[in-house]
């Protein structure tokens, strides 16, 4: 009883200073995401980057101007874009079926009374069936035996 309590103990202790932990590290990437941020706020656009990579987003956003027909490549970079929403199913609710745990157990309960009550009509069926089997095997015998007995009762008169 004793360790049980010490064990639960020392689990508390050590999930408190993970998840500290964790609390650091989430901490350290949300500092990073607000210094690039501001860095990119200042700058006023991409921050840390080369002449290269700033001829590539010419090149492409004057690819896009002329694919749509914009009068420059600062339109492009200025358009609004609306990105819909999409409307995502649980996986969980289409297979309840709108049907709630009580409805759900209430349908497997009467299914397995269902089939409870299948399987003792097969082996009342079976019964009956090993009875009338056993009933012809006994009178099949009977008879053999009467038949035997028949001719010698002849023989003796």
């Amino acid at each position: 009883m004793l360790r049980v309590a010490f064990q639960q103990s020392r689990s508390l202790g050590t999930s408190a200073v993970r998840a500290k932990e964790n609390d650091l590290i989430a901490q350290a990437f949300v500092k990073q995401i607000r210094d690039l941020a501001a860095k990119q706020k200042s700058a006023g656009g991409l921050v840390n980057t080369s002449p290269e990579i700033k001829k590539s987003l010419d090149e492409q956003l004057n690819r896009l101007a002329n694919k749509f027909q914009l009068a420059n490549a600062e339109v492009v970079s200025k358009l609004n874009v609306q990105i819909e929403k999409a409307n995502v199913e649980s996986s969980v609710g289409s297979a309840l079926e709108g049907k709630t745990l009580d409805q759900m157990l209430a349908d497997v309960k009467r299914e397995q009374d269902e089939y409870l009550k299948e399987r003792e009509q097969k082996k009342a069926e079976e019964k009956k069936r090993e009875a009338a089997f056993a009933a012809a095997s006994s009178n099949a015998s009977s008879n053999a035996a009467s038949s035997n007995a028949a001719p010698s009762n002849a023989a003796q008169a």
